[in-house]
């Protein structure tokens, strides 16, 4: 893959991830265990392939001085700093909606 498709790749999974995980929190405080056993095992895929991408982009630069890999570590941070806004949305809007119901 190009510096560019890891960079995309790993933005999309963190967002994916971040996501995932505020259902997954959300599920567990709800003790509704088949959503808890769905969204843990896609989130955790998810985070898989992140940290493998992240952690070979990160090894490249401290270890090989490779400043190509720069982008795809931002992305990363990017993209968990991003779905960390959107999860806290969705979980303010399913507060709303629970107190609604």
């Amino acid at each position: 893959m190009t510096i560019s498709e890891l960079s995309i790749t790993v933005f999309v999974t963190q967002l994916i991830f971040v996501g995932l995980r505020t259902w997954n929190v959300i599920s567990i405080a709800e003790k509704n265990l088949m959503r808890t056993v769905i969204s843990g095992t896609l989130c955790h895929i998810a985070w898989l392939a992140s940290i493998a991408i992240g952690s070979v982009s990160m090894y490249e630069v401290m270890n090989n001085g490779d400043l190509r890999y720069i982008p795809v570590v931002v992305s990363s941070v990017f993209g968990g700093t991003i779905g960390g806004a959107i999860g806290l949305t969705i979980a303010k809007k399913y507060e709303k909606y629970k107190e609604n119901r």
